[in-house]
């Protein structure tokens, strides 16, 4: 290796023990006082908070928070929020949060039931990228081989002929025990790096109303049928209705104010029953999706079945 080499491979296991020294203080701390990292993946709380930054906070029950704090809390749907604290309602040993992020000019929609938060002590612009990019799948890899390229290469030579190891150039023995912790702080910030658990990342989402241009909305309508009285049978009657652009079938209501119901794919249908009678009207179906939309009821017509039947 050339003295240009191992000068950047000394350099790069001195930034690696830094990093190990770094990795272990702050698990440390953070099993010890309860600290944990966030991850922010958006700007909402800007400029206090910017996108990428890491967040570090410690939970606080809800009796000891106040308006002002900014805390991470969970959603209804389990997403972590970290926002301000605007409105804070307590009961007992819970409280109910309304918050806001600095850039949203509205609340959250979402007003949250705590019993405990995780407030925000301090964080770090930026170092959020780098987080990511080390804890990636990629990033890993390539942390591992640089650290294995480091402590393999720091390692020293062998002599050519006597196969004894040789020291470094610029160093006695003190250099090489200097060294050899370097190499031990790096193994412990590749293993950390590898294998330690991510912080969680915090969603911070936007509340404000977007303005949208060069988009045109129509509202989605069902037209009604008209229902009018078809053939007439002994103890049968059929009713009979105009086709709906669109619909995908139709519901008849009959009976007794039209309490009963029946879906008919067609335009018509005959009710045989018993001497009875009734109102009846029917409605159009449009099935969009899993969503299904009905149009308002039709006119209506009366009638009556018996041995002779009657609808008007």
């Amino acid at each position: 290796m050339t003295a240009a080499v191992r000068r950047l491979a000394d350099r790069a296991l001195t930034a690696a023990a830094v990093m190990g020294l770094l990795v272990v203080a702050a698990a440390v701390l953070g099993v010890a006082l309860g600290i944990r990292p966030l991850l922010f993946r958006s700007g909402s709380m800007a400029p206090t908070i910017t996108t990428g930054s890491v967040a570090f906070a410690r939970e606080v029950p809800a009796r000891g928070l106040r308006v002002g704090d900014v805390v991470s809390v969970r959603t209804a749907a389990g997403e972590r929020v970290t926002h301000r604290v605007t409105r804070v309602d307590a009961t007992g040993t819970t409280a109910t949060l309304t918050l806001r992020g600095d850039a949203n000019a509205v609340a959250d929609p979402e007003r949250y039931v705590v019993g405990s938060a995780y407030r925000v002590l301090w964080h770090v612009p930026e170092v959020g990228y780098a987080v990511a990019a080390v804890r990636s799948g990629a990033g890993r890899f390539a942390l591992g081989l640089v650290v294995a390229a480091v402590l393999l290469g720091g390692a020293g030579r062998r002599d050519g002929e006597g196969g004894r190891r040789r020291a470094p150039r610029g160093g006695g023995r003190g250099a090489g025990r200097h060294r050899g912790r370097r190499r031990a702080a790096a193994a412990v910030a590749t293993v950390a790096v590898l294998t330690g658990p991510a912080g969680p990342a915090s969603a911070a989402p936007w509340t404000d109303a977007v303005p949208i241009s060069s988009t045109t909305f129509t509202a989605g309508t069902v037209a009604a049928p008209t229902l009018s009285c078809g053939a007439l049978g002994v103890l049968s009657v059929t009713f009979s209705w105009s086709a709906v652009s669109g619909a995908t079938d139709y519901t008849l209501h009959y009976g007794i104010g039209g309490a009963s119901t029946v879906t008919v794919a067609g335009t018509s249908h005959t009710l045989v029953t018993a001497i009875s009678g009734g109102t009846a009207w029917v409605v159009a179906n449009h099935t969009y999706g899993s969503t299904t939309w009905s149009s308002v009821a039709s006119n209506t017509r009366t009638y009556t079945v018996a041995a002779v039947s009657l609808c008007a």
